[in-house]
């Protein structure tokens, strides 16, 4: 890796991994949304630069499907992304998100202390919150960032009539960043591919397994594309920040 990966002492070494194997159905088009251009780069382009903005990542391990691997590479290079000695793939990923995220966690070394899992359509992660949660997590404590929930919330049965509301004070938005203990992760993933579990996240799976996750708060995170309208909300962000 380069020298300006270079950690002191003690620091635990940390890599990301990102999958990009979303087709992005409610975009409405016909290019997956971690390939839309925005701001003169493809959004999946924005969210590996801000990852790679904290020194903390000695690495990131790039998911796509199996089809798209040359396309990434492509973009990776066109970027000039490939000459930072930082991105590890385009590697070929699983039919769900899960199967694609234990592809990447296959290409972490051993002797990596923390990895932390982003999705590729969250063009802004906080590299000061980040660095944060890699350096709980190097306590051995797996770390979501995510925001209280602001509105209420119902639980509803299958004909939508409510059956409860949970008390807000205790429920949280979890976004990506997820940061854990390597060893925790991959022990996690391992047991859910023997038991054909199935998470609703990373964490999900690490709380499976009995490790201790715990939430730190964070905001530009929140945004994640999914619809058309974010594209512009992007755009302007860009803009400002530039």
């Amino acid at each position: 890796m380069g020298a300006d990966t270079q950690m002191e002492p003690g620091t635990p070494r940390a890599w990301a991994v990102v999958p990009a194997g979303g087709r992005g159905r409610r975009m409405g088009g016909p290019t997956p949304k971690q390939y839309l251009e925005v701001a003169g780069a493809p959004l999946l382009v924005h969210t590996l630069r801000a990852l790679l903005a904290c020194p903390l990542i000695e690495a990131v391990v790039l998911v796509v499907p199996e089809g798209d691997v040359e396309r990434a590479a492509g973009i990776v290079k066109a970027h000039g992304l490939d000459r930072l000695d930082r991105i590890v793939g385009p590697v070929a990923g699983g039919a769900e998100r899960q199967d694609s995220v234990r592809a990447g966690l296959m290409q972490v070394p051993d002797g990596v202390d923390v990895i932390a899992v982003h999705d590729a359509v969250r063009p802004f992660p906080d590299p000061e919150r980040l660095g944060m949660a890699i350096r709980l997590a190097g306590r051995g404590v797996g770390v979501v960032v995510g925001r209280p929930a602001s509105d209420t919330i119902k639980r509803v049965d299958e004909k939508a009539r409510i059956t409860e509301t949970p008390d807000r004070a205790r429920l949280w938005q979890a976004f990506t960043p997820q940061v854990f203990p390597a060893k925790a992760l991959v022990a996690a993933y391992e047991q859910a591919a023997r038991e054909g579990a199935v998470g609703t996240d990373d964490a999900a799976l690490v709380e499976r397994s009995g490790e201790p996750v715990v939430m730190l708060e964070g905001d530009r995170e929140r945004l994640k594309v999914t619809h058309p309208d974010d594209l512009a909300i992007v755009s302007a962000w860009l803009a400002g920040s530039g």
